[in-house]
């Protein structure tokens, strides 16, 4: 009898642990989701004149939650009718409540596309937008 009764002791023992482990892997995978990250970005004004300021802002969230500790926000510029021109990128960081903002100006007429390069919960995501300066 003395040998069952250590037998179902580690039985339950190892249930005990299994079930624990369990919890901990539920509250890992609370952590990485399918949900891909959201990226908003908005150009201010859309049109401007050579020499004056533009205001790029990405809204970074995740699960509807903002996310003010992305890995790296970056936007990247170029005009469209330069193909050889080098594109220019400039790193930033959050201005709170999930905004990333940057002011930029432009000393050449064109159209011009910038693309917001934002890498955060192991996730990257590249929305661009078009913009005139006239």
């Amino acid at each position: 009898m003395k040998r069952s009764g250590w037998l179902l002791a580690a039985f339950i023992l190892t249930l005990t642990l299994l079930g624990g482990c369990a919890r901990t892997e539920s509250a890992a995978m609370e952590n990485f989701s399918l949900v891909p990250i959201q990226v908003q970005i908005q150009v201010t004004p859309d049109s401007v004149r050579v020499g004056e300021t533009v205001t790029f802002t990405a809204t970074v969230t995740h699960n509807e939650e903002r996310i003010n500790d992305a890995d790296e926000v970056a936007f990247e510029f170029w005009r469209e009718d330069d193909t050889e021109e080098e594109h220019s990128q400039i790193t930033v960081t959050s201005a709170g409540d999930g905004t990333y903002v940057l002011e930029q100006s432009f000393d050449q007429p064109g159209t011009y596309k910038v693309i917001s390069h934002v890498t955060a919960r192991d996730q990257h995501s590249m929305p661009s937008k078009s913009f005139i300066v006239h």
